[in-house]
């Protein structure tokens, strides 16, 4: 079974340091990881071969979904098949341990599941949830969210004891079969950033009737440093270029259900 690690970084070489996730999971044989530098950062790649890391960078700063998608091309060139393996999307700013990721993977196999997702918290004592599942949003639920700071999509997940299959997870820690996520073509590169894991979950669920498995048991940390999104700040546009975007596709795909 391989298990491959997709990491991009922003200027994440001191979180990297001082987490030291990356470098113990890469100890496992099993484990492969692949980051993909988006900022030049100095010092990152002798970082990366000192913890048998597999390092590149970009010649100029690409999309989270664009990425995601240039390491899992990596990965497919060096792998000899893609059956029974997974695709790992990991921030940067989450810890989770290599026993974790084993349990996640058995409980995906156990449940015929393509896409996991985890119980993710803010706080290293697990106490401060991590909004990370949620209902396919309507349009009304992003300005909400934007103006009220409540988004009725998210879904509670202190209701939830065993694993369920949700609509959508956020791509701070996504699992694909490697097969599935080849099949989905990755991620749509042209949303550059938010609403591209959205858009994903929701393909994968509309072409194949497979959704994301959420799994409580399996608990890990996300330090999460939202970005500002104050009002014409270049986060702002590129959300709500993403949510026109994911809205337009859907009418789309729906209009051409309905004439078929």
């Amino acid at each position: 079974m391989n298990i491959c690690i997709s990491v991009v970084s922003h200027g994440h070489l001191k979180l990297l340091k001082r987490l030291n996730v990356l470098p113990t999971l890469a100890k496992n044989s099993k484990i492969k990881i692949k980051l993909q530098d988006n900022s030049n950062e100095d010092g990152l790649k002798s970082w990366c071969l000192e913890n048998n890391i597999c390092y590149e960078v970009n010649n100029k700063p690409l999309g989270f979904g664009h990425n995601n998608n240039i390491i899992f091309s990596r990965f497919k060139k060096s792998l000899p098949t893609l059956d029974d393996g997974y695709f790992i999307v990991l921030n940067p700013d989450v810890v989770i341990s290599e026993e974790k990721i084993i349990d996640l993977i058995i409980t995906m196999k156990n449940n015929e599941a393509n896409i996991g997702a985890i119980d993710l918290y803010k706080d290293k004592g697990f106490k401060e949830s991590d909004n990370s599942i949620r209902n396919y949003p309507k349009l009304t639920d992003f300005f909400k969210s934007f103006l009220f700071n409540n988004n009725p999509s998210i879904i509670d997940k202190t209701t939830i004891e065993h694993p369920t299959f949700v609509q959508w997870a956020a791509g701070s820690f996504l699992c694909f079969s490697l097969k599935h996520y080849e099949k989905l073509n990755g991620f749509d590169e042209k949303y550059f950033m938010y609403c591209e894991d959205l858009d994903i979950c929701y393909r994968s669920d509309f072409q194949y009737s497979c959704k994301v498995l959420y799994c409580p048991n399996v608990k890990a940390i996300h330090l999460a440093q939202h970005a500002n999104r104050s009002l014409l700040s270049k986060h702002f546009i590129w959300h709500i270029s993403s949510i026109c975007r994911y809205f337009t596709k859907r009418f789309v795909q729906g209009s051409s259900m309905n004439k078929e």
